[in-house]
């Protein structure tokens, strides 16, 4: 069940990196009517000038980094129990 949860928050983490690259990469062709910014199909705003682009880019660059590490805390954190549980023959 913990690697469940470490492959969603994986996903997530890398679902967010992916879209602030896409947000990166795309900030040079923006026109001044700015753009419309959908995260998994929400809306997240209608509207985003060329100037704010970078904020929500980095916004979610950063956001990328808390499921990875809460992800990669599961994964080493069931590996130690496992290994301390572990009985010496």
């Amino acid at each position: 069940m913990k690697w469940f949860f470490v492959a969603l928050l994986s996903l997530f983490g890398f679902l967010f990196l992916e879209k602030g690259i896409e947000l990166w990469t795309v900030m040079d062709q923006v026109d001044a009517k700015g753009i419309a910014i959908n995260f998994l199909g929400i809306e997240i705003s209608e509207t985003v000038l060329k100037d704010k682009i970078p904020s929500f880019a980095f916004g979610f660059t950063v956001a990328a980094s808390i499921p990875i590490v809460v992800a990669i805390n599961l994964a080493i954190k069931s590996t130690i129990i496992k290994e301390k549980n572990r009985t010496i023959v």
